[in-house]
């Protein structure tokens, strides 16, 4: 048989094929054939892809994006498909009312913005399918956030606090509130177990645990949640980290020093106790146990609020070049020890100078005190006990001279502390300074504290002129003692108390001796040995007489040329009560003769004072260094070995 014609289909009637065109439309993009039939690539359902049944704040969007899927008859994704998303409960909103889906038939307005608290509806549609309706719930706004539980704890250091931190986050009517999440954050190297939590049905959330830092102190764990105008927002812990039991003795200060024999070490030994992690330990008991004939005051102390203490002092034995321990012990603890050590040397006579105004000081003049200081230290011998010095009698007596410099505090001086000035006083030429002793000893008076200040329009010329270090030697025996303990010990006969008439003289047997081997012996202008008794209350009574020992460095008014410190300086020293004088160290010396004090004696007889010299102010001799005026006139403290002002003495008129 041969192949028949296929029949045509029938057109459709006009108003036919508009029927079906209408139902092409109403499938969007679906393609019809002529006849009206619907295609395989048909929209064919609308199905929720993502983003149904969230949770999320009031006027916050959701987490996830709301997403549905456009299915063809094949049940593949149709891309090009256009889907209206409408609000239907709750007054939410998306970013956009449609979408077209892509490649993969998804299709998304974004994320959907919760509107009033409760239920909320996004219904999503294409014209022709079911539409579908995602589900959400809007929950309250916070009002406010709270401590619950774990405010104002302690805790050792390094361990947790024993009360986990717990929030409180409730509505605006006081209503706790679900499923908000709070972050949780502390400092240093303390931790959180989790620094993130929801809260629950009751409104609560806390991050587990919280444990505090090694160091001992304060620390500090916020607790914040996202959103503006909370009440207590963000809200912060504290608790306290406490140093745990005592295990450790740490030498703050003051080990491996050296000091003389029978005198306390010059750093008083500071220990601090601590935990494993470094921390202080207070009001721990220590007891502290010197070696050999070594003493300690005390032998217990309790730490302070950081952990520190210390001994008052700590006096090695008799043994030069022996090494002296000092044991320190938590007494509950008793490994928990450590010492001191300090090697005693021989004990000698040692001055200390402090320079107040040490800028003012070249090089030179610096090392021209040093000089002084060692010669004085050759000199003297015999060593002294050391005595404490009060911070408030060495302010008083840096005060009453206008000396201002830093005290720290109580101090052990052994032998003698200096403080030196520099400072203006009448320019050029005039007084060169002043020098004596302010705290002497009570058992032997001799000086434990003493001052020295120089005019600073007279330091560069006495340089210049080679006197500086000879006229720093005439201020420093002041200090030590020549001329100004004199009337207090009694060595001073028919002192002098106004211009001329006295015969002033000291009476040391030493002194007396040393005067003879200097030729004294044939000496006949008065008793011996001849103190000068003219020139005022900073000459008289503390120098010797200038027309009898003319250039000696010790007479108010040195030559221009060399001037000797005689062996009678030195034995005056003896006479005071030094031990140990070194004789051998004075420059040799003899008295001019007799007829040098006739020529001048002119000078010693007129009530008015000579006419002005070369040297300086009225009354010095021509061609002399004017040293007058320099021996202080303050009160003297007399203290005990603790620094107790027992007594003071005033200077008499």
């Amino acid at each position: 048989m041969g192949s028949q014609p296929r029949p045509r289909p029938t057109p459709l009637r006009t108003g036919a094929r508009l029927a079906v065109l209408t139902a092409c439309a109403t499938l969007v993009l679906a393609a019809c054939d002529g006849g009206g039939q619907v295609s395989p690539d048909s929209p064919a359902a609308l199905v929720i892809h993502s983003g149904n049944d969230q949770k999320a704040r009031t006027g916050m969007a959701a987490a996830e994006p709301v997403r549905v899927r456009v299915t063809a008859q094949s049940g593949a994704g149709l891309s090009g498909v256009v889907v209206g998303f409408e609000v239907t409960a709750g007054g939410g909103s998306v970013p956009s009312s449609s979408a077209v889906s892509d490649a993969n038939g998804i299709a998304s307005p974004g994320r959907w913005t919760m509107g009033a608290p409760g239920p909320q509806e996004l219904r999503a549609s294409v014209p022709g399918l079911e539409p579908v309706v995602f589900h959400a719930a809007a929950l309250d706004v916070p009002a406010e956030i709270a401590i619950a539980a774990g405010a104002e704890q302690e805790a050792a250091a390094g361990m947790a606090v024993p009360v986990a931190p717990l929030v409180l986050v409730t509505d605006s009517r006081g209503r706790p509130l679900a499923d908000i999440v709070v972050f949780f954050t502390t400092e240093r190297d303390a931790s959180v177990g989790s620094p993130r939590a929801t809260t629950n049905a009751q409104g609560h959330a806390g991050p587990g645990s919280w444990t505090l830092g090694s160091a001992a102190g304060t620390y500090s764990l916020v607790a914040s949640i996202d959103g503006e105008g909370v009440t207590g927002n963000p809200i912060t812990f504290e608790a306290v980290a406490l140093a745990g039991p005592a295990r450790q003795v740490v030498l703050v200060e003051g080990d491996g020093q050296e000091s003389e024999t029978k005198l306390p070490v010059p750093v008083t030994p500071r220990i601090q106790i601590t935990d494993e992690h470094g921390n202080g330990v207070s009001d721990v008991l220590v007891t502290f146990a010197a070696s050999g004939d070594s003493e300690v005051v005390p032998t217990e102390t309790r730490t302070d609020s950081l952990g520190f203490s210390s001994v008052g002092k700590w006096i090695l034995g008799t043994a030069a070049g022996a090494t002296y321990r000092l044991a320190a012990t938590v007494k509950d603890n008793p490994s928990a020890t450590a010492s001191f050590t300090a090697l005693a040397i021989e004990a000698v006579y040692d001055i200390e100078i402090v320079h107040v105004s040490s800028s003012l000081l070249t090089d030179s003049q610096r090392e021209a005190f040093e000089r002084a200081e060692e010669y004085w230290e050759t000199a003297i011998r015999g060593n002294l006990d050391w005595s404490t010095v009060r911070k408030p009698a060495l302010e008083d007596c840096l005060s009453k001279n206008d000396i201002t410099g830093e005290i720290p505090g109580d101090r052990v001086v052994d032998d003698l502390l200096i403080y030196v000035q520099i400072r203006e006083i009448d320019g050029p030429a005039g007084v060169f300074g002043g020098a004596g002793p302010c705290q002497i000893r009570a058992d032997n008076s001799l000086p434990v504290v003493g001052v020295m200040y120089f005019d600073l329009g007279d330091m560069d010329g006495l340089e210049t002129n080679g006197h500086l270090e000879g006229t720093i030697l005439h201020e420093m025996a002041h200090v030590v003692g020549f001329g100004t303990l004199w009337d207090h010990m009694g060595l001073l006969e028919n002192r002098a108390s106004g211009f001329g008439g006295q015969d002033t003289h000291f009476t040391g047997e030493a002194t007396l001796r040393a005067f003879r081997e200097v030729g004294g012996g044939s000496y006949t202008g008065g008793s011996r040995v001849p103190v000068q008794h003219q020139g005022g209350e900073g000459v008289w009574n503390g120098h010797w007489r200038e027309l009898v020992f003319y250039s000696e460095l010790m007479t108010p008014f040195p030559d221009r040329g060399v001037n000797p410190l005689s062996v009678v300086s030195l034995a005056s020293l003896v006479d005071i009560g030094y031990e140990g004088v070194d004789f051998s160290v004075a420059d040799e010396y003899m008295l001019p003769p007799p007829a040098y004090a006739a020529v001048e004696s002119a000078w010693a007889a007129d009530e008015a004072p000579p006419p002005p010299s070369a040297a300086g102010r009225a009354g010095t001799p021509a061609g002399a260094i004017d040293l007058s005026d320099d021996i202080l006139r303050t009160p003297i403290a007399v203290i005990d070995r603790d620094g107790n002002v027992v007594r003071v003495i005033r200077p008499l008129r």
